[in-house]
């Protein structure tokens, strides 16, 4: 299978990408420049800035809006436009470090507040001691992560609880050196560019697989169809995203 390029280059680093059913978009984040990408079904893209350098994870919040990583802090948002996006914990990360990649559980329903009350997110750890985080994603019964731990070639497989999180960690698929580095999780199938970062499947029947890609690194003049959106039609369907319940 190959991929086809759905847009010009409209990102530095493309990642996350998710489908945004009230608007029938695909969003995803440009990762180092802060903003949030929106693909419209008429193939038109336009970008929603999040008032950060980094914009990490990006998931639909019920009853509208969204749920933002941001560099340092988590944001929320009701308005679908993210025109009311305000943070939800103080800076937390450590000196050094940022934000980068994430989901929503499957059993986030328990952080549901009563009407006007604001929602506080508390950061905890869950997988410690870990070099570069991407690719979080649970099994259709919820009964299981995937997580990528990039720079180990690694995708793990921890089982989940609501009681106990994520425990049990363990090796799932360790890529040989020459497959190059994990990061989205996807099913392997030819893209135009070669940093290759994320995947999600949208469309109404969730049955297209969007590709994100990344510009970093790259001169101006070097790989133009990089940070591009892709696309292909699998012939398999895929799950919703997990909405964030706050």
């Amino acid at each position: 299978m190959k991929a086809t390029r759905f847009t010009d280059s409209v990102t530095h680093q493309g990642e996350g990408p998710v489908w945004w059913a009230t608007t029938g978009e695909l969003r995803f984040v440009d990762l180092l420049h802060g903003a949030v990408v929106a693909f419209t079904p008429a193939d038109e893209t336009y970008h929603l800035p999040v008032d950060s350098p980094v914009a990490a994870v990006l998931r639909p919040r019920v009853g509208g809006g969204a749920i933002v990583a941001r560099e340092l802090d988590i944001a929320l948002a009701r308005a679908e436009d993210l025109s009311d996006l305000a943070p939800c914990t103080p800076p937390f990360v450590p000196a050094g470090q940022r934000l980068n990649e994430g989901g929503c559980d499957p059993d986030d329903a328990v952080t549901t507040p009563a009407v006007a009350t604001p929602t506080v997110v508390i950061p905890t750890v869950v997988i410690p001691d870990v070099t570069i985080s991407n690719g979080l994603g649970w099994s259709p019964d919820g009964a299981r992560a995937y997580y990528i731990d990039t720079p180990t070639a690694t995708v793990s497989l921890p089982d989940y609880s609501r009681d106990a999180g994520l425990t049990d960690r363990r090796p799932w698929v360790v890529l040989p050196e020459e497959a190059g580095h994990p990061n989205g999780l996807t099913v392997v199938v030819e893209v135009g560019a070669r940093k290759v970062t994320a995947c999600a499947f949208g469309g109404r029947d969730l049955d297209t697989l969007f590709i994100t890609t990344s510009r970093e690194d790259l001169a101006p003049d070097e790989e133009p169809a990089a940070g591009s959106l892709y696309a292909v039609a699998p012939g398999v369907r895929g799950l919703p995203p997990l909405p964030f319940r706050g």
